[in-house]
């Protein structure tokens, strides 16, 4: 009897089709249920032998995990939506799930990395370097970053001390679009000599879903090739589900979205399956949406409102149409991180969402213009702003994405360029 078939008895409806969640995890969805139902059945998993390995409660929103019969359980609920999900998931490796001790040798320090864009507007890549000195990455870049492989790894040699192995104690992927993982499939294949990865985190939406004829069929080669990397590096991958809090080293993290909760509204734009976090360090609460765009952003308002208030955001889908105007309105953060080019941010002040975090934030950074450190906890105007690596080749973009800009436009972008530190 399957997981599914042996509890088909809870509440009184459920979706009439499971969710196949990729990775050999699936769920159900139940509607109409009260809190008290909830509970009545997560009693039931465990009278039936599963033992409850975490609960943890985010701004109203229950959420148990369990282990029995090989899978992991997800079962958690929404009391704004007065529904409740239930996952099982045989895939997941374990997450840490009490704080870790460590021992401080540095600062904690974020970074927003300078992706080379010099031939696309979009990819982003985030380092968090730990206070042990072991790093947390966040996604990577786009394969038109050509050599960000080797940057990024230069990046962490350069904080690594002496022979020491460069340490990854994480590396988080929000969703599988080529500017997001491309590069770090290139980090596995060709950067991995002095390199320890102890975990990937991510949940990829599946292939297989109703949705994927609107998604760009190269992407679904990128992806094969980045599961591939990761199967054949050996390193345990997590597949992340709402609800779940985890530690790395001394960062705390919670789950708050993933592509299981825009179901059964559309992924038809694959940036809705973004994987979205809460980090938590040093008094700082820094959230990461990734790609997240319109379904998501309704998940993440109804769901949990003022708990989104936060100290640093990353500035969702590169500045393109992303979240909402309401999720930056619930954030209200100071600083924005925006992995994009000053170029194409500028072309998209228009975007009402956009216009709403400029205005909340005291503080506004975009990648393209140098890696940006914010030492943690964070004191406002202590950015330390590294040298621009890279500019736009224009007549590269021209070529590729025909669309060029005016020799006055180029002049005076070269020239800022040269300003920031750059070398034409």
């Amino acid at each position: 009897m399957s997981f599914f078939e042996k509890f088909s008895h809870f509440f009184a409806a459920a979706e009439s089709e499971d969710y196949d969640c990729g990775d050999n995890t699936s769920m159900r969805i139940y509607y109409g249920v009260s809190e008290n139902a909830f509970f009545e059945h997560e009693k039931e998993l465990e009278n039936s032998g599963y033992v409850v390995s975490q609960r943890h409660d985010i701004a109203g929103n229950i959420h148990f995990t369990l282990k029995g019969d090989g899978l992991t359980v997800q079962f958690y609920y929404n009391p704004s939506s007065s529904s409740a999900r239930l996952v099982a998931d045989s895939y997941t490796a374990d997450i840490e799930i009490q704080e870790i001790p460590v021992n401080r040798v540095c600062n904690t320090e974020l970074f927003q990395f300078e992706t080379d864009h010099s031939l696309i507007d979009c990819g982003m890549c985030y380092i968090i370097r730990c206070a042990d000195n072991s790093f947390f990455v966040i996604d990577s870049a786009h394969f038109y970053s050509v050599h960000d492989n080797d940057r990024i790894h230069d990046f962490l040699r350069a904080m690594t001390p002496g022979n020491e192995k460069i340490h990854i104690s994480g590396w988080f992927l929000s969703h599988g679009h080529d500017d997001h993982i491309c590069k770090c499939t290139d980090y596995l294949l060709y950067n991995m000599k002095d390199t320890v990865i102890d975990k990937f985190y991510y949940n990829f939406v599946p292939d297989t879903h109703r949705d994927n004829e609107n998604w760009d069929g190269a992407g679904k080669g990128f992806r094969r090739s980045f599961y591939k990397a990761v199967k054949e590096s050996g390193v345990p991958v997590v597949k992340l589900h709402t609800g779940q809090r985890f530690y790395v080293a001394n960062l705390e993290f919670e789950v708050l979205c993933t592509h299981e909760d825009v179901w059964p509204a559309s992924c038809a734009d694959y940036n809705n399956s973004s994987t979205v976090l809460m980090m938590k360090t040093e008094n700082t609460k820094v959230l990461f949406p990734g790609d997240a765009s319109a379904e998501s952003s309704k998940v993440l308002e109804s769901r949990y409102e003022n708990y989104l208030k936060c100290d640093i955001i990353q500035l969702s889908h590169h500045g393109h149409h992303g979240t909402s105007a309401k999720f930056y309105e619930y954030a209200a953060a100071p600083v924005v991180l925006c992995p994009n080019t000053e170029i194409k941010i500028n072309e998209e002040d228009h975007i009402p969402a956009n216009k709403v975090a400029k205005a909340i934030a005291e503080e506004f950074y975009i990648s393209a213009n140098g890696t940006v450190k914010l030492t943690l906890p964070y004191v406002p105007g202590s950015a330390e702003i590294y040298p621009d690596e890279t500019t736009e080749n224009f007549d590269g973009i021209k070529q590729l994405w025909n669309y060029d800009y005016t020799d006055e436009f180029k002049r005076r972008h070269n020239e800022e360029f040269v300003e920031r530190g750059g070398k034409l």
